[in-house]
């Protein structure tokens, strides 16, 4: 890949960090190529890029192998799941940052060129993180996952609210990955909550005002088909850090699901339960706001307490 086509030249590649990215994929051939394409064609000199395959057998093998002399390293076997096929990968990794992007989202163009420079401007920060696009099933943009471009973090917003950080457009600083830990493999949902709690306990994390990705959004996600089983184990998640059984995050996720599940059958719960449920669910994101955030779980300023000197 020629650096000097994207934009990059002799100074700042010297300058620019070691980015490492670790793509985990099990029968994902429909939307591979467009991951890995979106991983490549930001021609960032000091790139490693780690696929790790849980033995699909749909094509995506023959995917990886048109693509195998820019990939560091890939292999094909079954594994543990998701979190333990990103761990593998963040192990085999050597770069300053580190990251992983599901098979089913991808880069935008200069994601990796603008977390490099956030890691350059401020080495110290745990991790990195920046706005993004909601797509649908065909890669349709629908809309910005942060409205307005107010990319903040706010770390009791995170522990009593909603994960309001887009995970494809977060970038890792590897030694704070390592100094924590890496993905807890006992939880299917909310790995990468636990992980922004616990590393923004170590040094707090630097917001990018910019697009970095974009988040497919569709019914057969693993988020979109998680239902109250998720919703339990960020209950758990939530309740580890915050110390109280229920917190408010949590309980508006649970009256979403629930809304959703009663909308599904209004022959048992009518107009007048739902519109109580609605009038229960505003009051509860009401009290977002309590830990500065929004009623949708975005903070609405940086919490002066992170904000780095």
């Amino acid at each position: 890949m020629d650096a000097n086509n994207h934009g990059f030249n002799e100074m700042n590649t010297t300058e620019l960090p070691k980015i490492s990215i670790v793509t985990p994929s099990y029968n994902q051939a429909r939307f591979l190529e467009t991951c890995i394409q979106s991983v490549l064609s930001q021609g960032y000199p000091r790139l490693e890029y780690i696929v790790i395959d849980g033995g699909s057998s749909d094509g995506s093998v023959d995917i990886i192998r048109k693509h195998e002399s820019d990939i560091t390293f890939w292999r094909s076997r079954p594994d543990e799941g998701q979190s333990d096929a990103i761990n593998e990968g963040f192990e085999r990794s050597t770069g300053d940052l580190v990251a992983w992007l599901n098979a089913d989202d991808f880069y935008l163009p200069g994601a990796f060129l603008m977390a490099g420079r956030a890691f350059s401007s401020r080495p110290g920060a745990s991790f990195y993180f920046g706005n993004g696009w909601r797509v649908d099933e065909t890669g349709h943009f629908k809309a910005p996952f942060v409205k307005k471009n107010q990319v903040y973090f706010n770390r009791n917003g995170m522990i009593y609210g909603l994960n309001y950080i887009l995970q494809p457009s977060s970038f890792i600083n590897r030694r704070s990955l390592f100094q924590v830990g890496l993905l807890d493999t006992g939880l299917r949902y909310g790995m990468d909550t636990d992980l922004w709690i616990r590393l923004s306990n170590l040094s707090s994390p630097q917001p990018i005002s910019s697009f970095l990705s974009a988040s497919r959004e569709y019914d057969d996600t693993k988020t979109a088909r998680g239902s109250f089983e998720r919703v339990e184990e960020l209950r758990q998640i939530a309740s580890k850090y915050s110390g109280t059984c229920m917190t408010p995050g949590v309980l508006c996720y649970f009256l979403d699901t629930l809304y959703q599940s009663v909308r599904e059958r209004e022959d048992i719960f009518d107009g007048n339960f739902q519109k109580s449920l609605r009038m229960f669910w505003a009051e509860t994101a009401r009290l977002l706001s309590k830990f500065g955030c929004s009623s949708e779980g975005f903070p609405i300023s940086p919490d002066p307490k992170e904000i780095p000197e």
